[in-house]
C-alpha cells in the first residue's frame, strides 16, 4: 500500500481531507490491496510493472482523496483540475450518490460494493486507462476489474458494461 499512496489529497489542492475519514478509508483499501495481491496473478502483474514503471519513485505515488467522490485523475481535464497531482478519490459512505450505486450483470443490476469500487479506482491508478474505449462495452478498466475480482474468488457477477452519462 505504501508503494501507491504517498498520503491525504484531493482533487482540489485546496480540499483538506479529514483525518479520521482517511484513516478509515486507508486502512480498508490496505486490506482490500493485500488481499489481491495475494490472491490476483493480473492484480500483482499490474502492481508490479506499476512499482518498476514509476512507483518505486516517491514522487510518483498516489495521493488518497478520502471521502470523496470517486474518481482517479487518469483523463486529462481531471488532471487539470488536480492542477497536475496524481489523486485517488474513495469513500466508504453507502449514501454517496455521486456515482451509480448498480452495475449491469448477466444476473441483471447489482450494488457495487467496496472491493469492486476501490479495485475499479486502482486499475485506474496502476494503468492510467481511461473507462472508454472505442467499440468496446466495458472498457480495459472494467476488464481488468472483473478478472482481478474473479481471481479472488469474489461472489459477484461480472460487470457487462460500462455506462457513460458522467
Amino acid at each position: 500500500m505504501e508503494y501507491l499512496i504517498s498520503g491525504a489529497g484531493g482533487i482540489d489542492p485546496d480540499t483538506e481531507i479529514d483525518d479520521d475519514t482517511y484513516d478509515e478509508c486507508y486502512d480498508e483499501l490496505s486490506s482490500v490491496l493485500q488481499n489481491a495481491y495475494t490472491q490476483s496473478e493480473t492484480f500483482r502483474r499490474l502492481m508490479n510493472y506499476a512499482y518498476e514503471k514509476e512507483l518505486h519513485d516517491v514522487e510518483q505515488r498516489w495521493l488518497l482523496g478520502a471521502g470523496e467522490a470517486f474518481e482517479t485523475t487518469v483523463a486529462q481535464e481531471h488532471f487539470k483540475l488536480s492542477e497536475g497531482r496524481k489523486v485517488i478519490c474513495l469513500n466508504l459512505d453507502d449514501s454517496d450518490d455521486s456515482y451509480t450505486e448498480h452495475y449491469e450483470s448477466n444476473e441483471g443490476p447489482q450494488l457495487f460494493d467496496t472491493k469492486r469500487s476501490f479495485i475499479h479506482e486502482v486499475v485506474h491508478a496502476l494503468t492510467h486507462l481511461q473507462d472508454k474505449e472505442e467499440n468496446h462495452p466495458r472498457g480495459p478498466v472494467v476488464e481488468y476489474t472483473n478478472i482481478i475480482l474473479k481471481e479472488m474468488g469474489h461472489p459477484s457477477p461480472p460487470r457487462m458494461a460500462y455506462i457513460f452519462n458522467k
